[in-house]
């Protein structure tokens, strides 16, 4: 297991570089106070939650299914190396967030509650991202399932984005929280998303099972 998930950051190793750099260059202009640090880690969150579909298109390309079909390893091994590869990397974002609004927190710059529910709130739709796409492409197949990465991205926040347009959904209760209660509340989002993750690896190792390679 612990060599899938290396495998995974090899390959996307030059990829990952580049974003953490970009992250690193970001969160320094976060504490010239260039940009908003809500921004910054909301941007990363999505960014790098994403980043893994690409492994799939890698391992398409170098028929990496067919060669793994031949080591000694299950279908919920193999399946599960991409997705413990998608935990690792939401702890580490979420890490490098969690510190960042802990010491910009001191500067008086941001909010500390707020900066860590918005936090929460990005990495946990990230996950939900990452909940309907591992199950696509293993079905699909990176190319055909990449469509529906612009949709289950953009949708939800048009959807959300229309319905208060329309005075239907009222978010204005949020403005009456406290920022301890609102972060409070945000965690919900993440535990759901992780709970969507666990039906996601059930469903991706069925689809794999099954699928002819």
């Amino acid at each position: 297991m612990c060599g899938l998930i290396w495998k995974d950051f090899l390959v996307l190793r030059k990829t990952l570089r580049l974003y953490v750099l970009f992250l690193l260059g970001y969160l320094g202009m976060a504490l010239l106070g260039i940009f908003d640090l809500t921004f910054v880690t909301t941007f990363c969150s999505v960014i790098l939650m994403i980043l893994p579909i690409s492994a799939f298109s890698y391992d398409e390309f170098a028929r990496w299914d067919r060669y793994a079909r031949t080591l000694p390893l299950s279908t919920r091994q193999l399946v599960g190396g991409r997705y413990l590869f998608v935990l690792l990397l939401m702890l580490a974002v979420a890490a490098i967030g969690a510190v960042s609004a802990v010491l910009l927190s001191f500067t008086g710059s941001v909010d500390l509650w707020e900066s860590l529910g918005t936090q929460l709130v990005s990495l946990g739709a990230a996950l939900f991202i990452v909940d309907v796409m591992f199950p696509l492409n293993y079905r699909l197949g990176p190319e055909r399932a990449r469509p529906f990465l612009f949709a289950v991205t953009f949708l939800p926040f048009i959807l959300l984005f229309l319905l208060a347009k329309a005075d239907i959904l009222d978010l204005s209760f949020l403005d009456r929280l406290q920022p301890s209660q609102a972060a409070a509340g945000f965690a919900l989002v993440p535990l759901a998303a992780l709970a969507g993750l666990a039906v996601s690896f059930l469903v991706s190792c069925q689809v794999a099972e099954r699928k002819e390679y």
